[in-house]
């Protein structure tokens, strides 16, 4: 059974990255001996994670640096292949460091679709629902009552990623500071209401 891919963007970015500090550590080794395959094995099983299996990351990543580099063959001197070795490195971290770029936009792009999104909910059609969670309800009457699209926007965004934040089984200080400053700035009786809810999970609450 095929393993699942991984979603959030942010995790994949951080394998990648992981990957891109051992090759430092795989320099010193013997060109193209365990160190290596072990390394080159893993970043590919992690690219099939991301991007799914036989996709152009994985094959991309399979052939960088291969084009004009031949160091396996025997008659090559010991010097001549960890030069060609030490390239192939190169390239390899090079095409790790473009797969962060494209998760990076992958990522701009998930959220701006994310955004999208929320802007045609009605808020309305939430303060009348009986199912709709105490915590969506107040942000719901919060967002109602801005008639400036600016600052709606602003608001949306910022009570939304609270909202996330809030709900996740570990939710992180540093991530929730940002938005209950932007409330604090916008209104007491409006950052009072969200904040009930903050001391509810307090105990999840980490860093």
């Amino acid at each position: 059974m095929p393993m699942p891919l991984i979603e959030d963007l942010e995790a994949a970015k951080q394998l990648i990255e992981m990957q891109i500090k051992d090759i430092e550590n795989i320099r010193s080794k013997a060109p193209y001996g365990l160190e290596y395959t072990f390394w080159e094995d893993f970043t590919a099983k992690i690219i099939d994670r991301i991007f799914g299996k036989d996709s152009l990351q994985r094959h991309g990543f399979e052939q960088a640096g291969r084009g004009g580099c031949f160091s396996v063959f025997e008659s090559y001197s010991e010097h001549q292949r960890r030069e060609d070795f030490l390239e192939i490195l190169n390239c390899k971290k090079e095409y790790l460091e473009n797969i962060i770029k494209e998760l990076d936009e992958l990522k701009k792009a998930k959220e701006s679709k994310k955004l999208e999104a929320d802007s045609e909910i009605n808020y309305e059609e939430i303060l009348k629902s009986h199912a709709v969670s105490p915590l969506d309800r107040t942000i719901a009457e919060i967002l109602a009552k801005i008639s400036d699209p600016e600052l709606l926007k602003e608001a949306r965004s910022h009570l939304l990623e609270l909202r996330d934040e809030i709900l996740k089984p570990t939710p992180s200080w540093s991530k929730l500071k940002g938005p209950l400053a932007w409330l604090i700035n916008y209104g007491k009786e409006e950052f009072f209401s969200i904040l009930a809810f903050v001391v509810l999970y307090i105990r999840k609450i980490t860093d």
